[in-house]
């Protein structure tokens, strides 16, 4: 079966993920496409310049995973180096072709209109650059102001926009801003429930753009990588995960597609630590109980956000039962036995498997055959399965080689 998916909607189900480095501050990328857009029906942007602005505003920080860098993105007009996540999240763009365009706009969204290096961009990524920056910087003003009714912060905030027109903006952008920005109605639609209900319809009247299975990977490994940049002890774990969950189900037998599927679910399982703090996946003793409710809420959160591109439903339970267990007693879902999908249990086995092969704060990196000893012991309590513990066991090597960094090489 050949699988189309488009690749707007996407791009804003993954775009989920990145509300959630906030922790408590979410859909800040969906509030500054909205202050962006309506911004650009001001100016009249062509359509094919409105969407990709849309992408790009989706995508504008996607080079900050941790916690801690977030901390910045709304606390602060300026920093120094807040360059850097905008370099970062160019790059990670800039490895999937179809959007290159969006990895530019990225590159210079907190470029300064007085700068000049806005007006050597090319196509015309300066000028929609300067708007994601204006919209952003928008929300943050807003999200200085929360407790405060927005009808009564919005002059306030329209005013420090103003401030900066002929610095930071363009003095067009700004007009434009101003003019977008005096309904009441455009305030009321930065809430949830109105924002909600703005990005389904805008999407709607977007021209789709087909991806196959392939170009659905390679922006999964995009995420992958934002996901893995949270801490320097996860590393390239969900590509790890990927490439074994791959190896799992050709040695299982399974159809091809199955197995191409298996490795996205791999590579998006962690999408939902993204909300974990970083000092919870860096501790280097045991978690407490907050602590630990913070970590059990990662699995649920991929699941909601994978859910919402329908073509992939399986994908999203393969991605997000990997810490549910046979016995019935792992999260969120409490599944058991045949409740758990063949894959999504291949799967599971590949992501402790990959974890036990990684240095961790409270451990360093285990053998292969300290591994399968401990795939074997949690296979004894319920909570793998033993066909999975069992593929690992009578292809050992092969297993380590996928899973680690080792295995890099022979990435498809």
């Amino acid at each position: 079966m050949v699988v189309s998916v488009d690749l707007n909607q996407v791009v804003l189900a993954l775009s989920d993920a990145l509300d959630l480095v906030g922790v408590e501050v979410v859909l800040h990328g969906k509030r500054v496409a909205f202050v962006a857009d309506a911004t650009a029906s001001v100016l009249s942007l062509p359509e094919r310049d409105a969407q990709d602005l849309f992408l790009a505003c989706l995508l504008h920080d996607c080079g900050v995973s941790s916690t801690r860098a977030a901390g910045h993105l709304l606390s602060e007009v300026d920093w120094e180096d807040s360059n850097e996540h905008c370099v970062a999240g160019a790059e990670l763009l800039g490895r999937f072709e179809p959007l290159a365009r969006q990895a530019a706009i990225v590159r210079l969204h907190h470029a300064h209109f007085d700068h000049g290096e806005l007006a050597a961009a090319p196509d015309g990524v300066g000028r929609l650059a300067n708007l994601v920056f204006l919209a952003d910087r928008v929300d943050a003003f807003r999200q200085k102001k929360t407790g405060t009714d927005v009808l009564l912060a919005r002059v306030e905030i329209r005013e420090s926009i103003a401030a900066l027109s002929g610095s930071f903006f363009a003095p067009e952008l700004v007009k434009a801003f101003l003019s977008a920005s005096e309904p009441e109605a455009f305030w009321l639609t930065l809430e949830t429930h109105h924002l909600e209900r703005w990005l389904l319809e805008r999407t709607r009247r977007a021209e789709p753009r087909q991806a196959d299975l392939q170009a659905l990977k390679g922006l999964a490994r995009v995420f992958a990588r934002i996901v893995d940049a949270k801490s320097r002890f996860t590393a390239n774990h969900s590509e790890g995960v990927s490439r074994l969950s791959g190896l799992l189900g050709r040695l299982a037998g399974l159809p091809a597609e199955t197995c191409e599927r298996m490795e996205i679910a791999g590579l998006l399982h962690d999408l939902g630590k993204l909300r974990v703090p970083d000092e919870v996946l860096e501790k280097p003793g045991a978690l407490d109980e907050r602590e630990f409710a913070a970590v059990e809420r990662h699995t649920f959160e991929t699941y909601q956000i994978l859910r919402r591109i329908e073509p992939l439903s399986e994908v999203a339970e393969w991605a997000a039962f990997h810490h549910e267990a046979l016995s019935g007693r792992g999260y969120p879902f409490h599944l058991s036995g045949e409740e758990i999908p063949f894959p999504a249990r291949l799967v599971a086995a590949a992501d402790v498997f990959q974890a036990l092969a990684q240095d961790r704060p409270y451990r360093g990196p285990l053998t292969p055959q300290e591994i399968l000893a401990e795939l074997s012991r949690m296979c004894g309590r319920g909570k793998l399965d033993p066909a999975a513990v069992s593929l690992v066991a009578g292809n050992l090597f092969e297993c380590w080689t996928a899973a680690t960094e080792e295995g890099a090489a022979n990435r498809t």
